[in-house]
C-alpha cells in the first residue's frame, strides 16, 4: 500500500540575502555555479542586469540575459552567512559582447584564447560557463580559475563540428581516474525530431570528457534515448560513495511551472545510462548533493503555489525518495529557484538560489529577483 506523507520543515534553518538591488534582476545560480573551497569559503555565480520592474517585459528572461547582462561571482568566507559586496567580481562584462565574439568567427579563427591544463583535483580550481540561450545556436564559452575565483582565465571555446549548438553549465565531476566529465546538452547538425525537421527544443543531455585538464573535450555518451518525451535538459551530476554516477534531469513540459525532476544512473563511469526514478511531482532544475552520511539530497525550485524551494533525500542512491522538505514557501511568483547546494564543515547544507518574495515592495509578477541562501539541518 502506498502511504502519502506530509512535507516536513527543518527545525534549524536560516535564510540569507546574498545579493539584491532594487533596480536589478539577479538570477540563476544553477547556471552560474556554486563552489565550496573548504573552511567555509564559498563562491556563487549568477547573472544580473538592470531591471526597472515596470512591465512584464522588464522581467522576460530573454530581456535580462541579453544586452548588458553580466555573469558575476560573489564570495563568502564564513559559511554563507555574509556576502560582502566588495567580494563581487565580474566574469563576463557583457553577455552580448561575448556572444558576438563566439558567433561572428568560425571556430578555427576564434579570437578566444586557448586553455591551459588545469588540475581539477585541486580544490582551488573551478570552471565557470557562459552558454547559448534557449534555441540560440552556437558553442559555449568557459572560464577556469586556479585561485578560488579571484582571477579567471578565458573565455575559452567549447566547440564540436558535429554539434550545431552546445548548451552547458558548470555541471561537472572528476572521476577517480582523473577524467573530467562535463554534463551538458546539445543538438547535432544532422539531428531532427520526429522526422519533421523540428530540432529538440534545447538539445539532448550528453557528456563531454577531458583527459588533459579541460584543454580538449570529446563527446562521450548520451544520457537519454533519442526523442524522449518530454525532452530533458539541465543535467546535474553527483558521484555516489560506491562509485556510481547519478544525474538529475529537468523534464521540459510545455508549461515551465510543472516541470519535474528525474534521476538517471551510470554504473560504468558515464558510458551508459538508465532511468532510476522520478524525484518529485513538480520542481526543476534540481541540484544533487551527497551528504556526509552518503545519502543523496535533491534540491529544486517549487514553481506552483505556494512558490518556494524544496528538497528530498534518498537513502538508496536515488532509487526512492523520502518526504518533501519545505525550505521556503514565501515566493511571490514561479520566477525563482535554479538552486545549487554545498555541504558545510559541520554537516549542514547551504542552498543558493534566486528568489522573489510575496508582498515585496515591488510587484512585477513577483518581487525583486535576488540571490538568496538557506542554511539548514536536514530534518530526517
Amino acid at each position: 500500500m502506498v502511504r502519502y506523507k506530509e512535507p516536513v520543515r527543518p527545525e534549524e534553518i536560516e535564510h540569507i540575502v546574498v545579493y539584491r538591488r532594487e533596480d536589478e534582476y539577479a538570477g540563476w545560480p544553477f547556471n552560474g555555479g556554486f563552489w565550496h573551497f573548504g573552511d567555509g569559503e564559498l563562491l556563487v555565480g549568477f547573472n544580473r542586469n538592470k531591471c526597472p520592474y515596470k512591465t512584464l517585459d522588464d522581467v522576460r528572461h530573454s530581456q535580462i540575459q541579453l544586452g548588458g547582462g553580466q555573469l558575476v561571482v560573489m564570495r563568502s568566507k564564513d559559511g554563507g552567512y555574509t556576502w560582502p559586496l566588495e567580494e563581487l567580481k565580474v566574469v563576463v562584462r557583457s553577455k552580448a559582447e561575448l556572444r558576438s565574439k563566439i558567433l561572428h568567427y568560425p571556430p578555427e579563427r576564434s579570437p578566444l584564447p586557448k586553455p591551459k591544463p588545469a588540475d581539477f583535483s585541486n580544490p582551488d580550481v573551478a570552471m565557470a560557463v557562459e552558454t547559448p540561450l534557449g534555441r540560440e545556436r552556437g558553442p559555449t564559452a568557459y572560464f577556469i580559475t586556479r585561485d578560488r575565483g579571484r582571477t579567471w582565465e578565458g573565455p575559452h571555446l567549447l566547440y564540436s563540428s558535429v554539434f550545431e549548438t552546445l548548451q552547458a553549465r558548470p555541471s561537472y565531476v572528476l572521476r577517480p581516474d582523473g577524467v573530467l566529465l562535463w554534463f551538458l546538452q546539445g543538438t547535432r547538425w544532422d539531428e531532427f525530431r520526429r522526422g519533421d525537421k523540428i530540432r529538440e527544443p534545447e538539445g539532448r543531455p550528453l557528456i563531454f570528457a577531458s583527459t588533459d585538464g579541460a584543454v580538449t573535450w570529446n563527446f562521450l555518451a548520451y544520457i537519454t534515448p533519442p526523442l524522449s518525451e518530454p525532452p530533458k535538459i539541465c543535467p546535474h551530476p553527483a558521484i555516489l560513495p560506491d562509485g556510481r554516477i547519478v544525474v538529475a534531469l529537468r523534464n521540459l513540459w510545455p508549461d515551465f511551472r510543472f516541470h519535474w525532476t528525474e534521476v538517471y544512473v551510470s554504473e560504468d563511469g558515464g558510458l551508459t545510462w538508465r532511468f532510476l526514478s522520478r524525484v518529485n511531482e513538480w520542481g526543476a532544475p534540481a541540484s544533487l548533493l551527497v551528504l556526509r552520511d552518503g545519502r543523496l539530497l535533491c534540491t529544486y525550485g517549487y514553481r506552483v503555489p505556494p512558490y518556494g524551494v524544496r528538497a528530498k533525500i534518498s537513502d538508496d542512491g536515488g532509487e526512492t525518495w523520502g518526504r518533501e522538505i519545505i525550505l521556503r514557501d514565501d515566493g511571490g511568483s514561479p520566477d525563482l529557484g535554479y538552486p545549487r547546494t554545498a555541504l558545510l564543515p559541520d554537516g549542514r547544507v547551504i542552498a543558493v538560489y534566486y528568489f522573489n518574495k510575496a508582498n515585496d515592495v515591488v510587484d512585477c509578477n513577483g518581487g525583486v529577483r535576488h540571490i538568496a541562501a538557506t542554511i539548514f539541518e536536514v530534518p530526517y
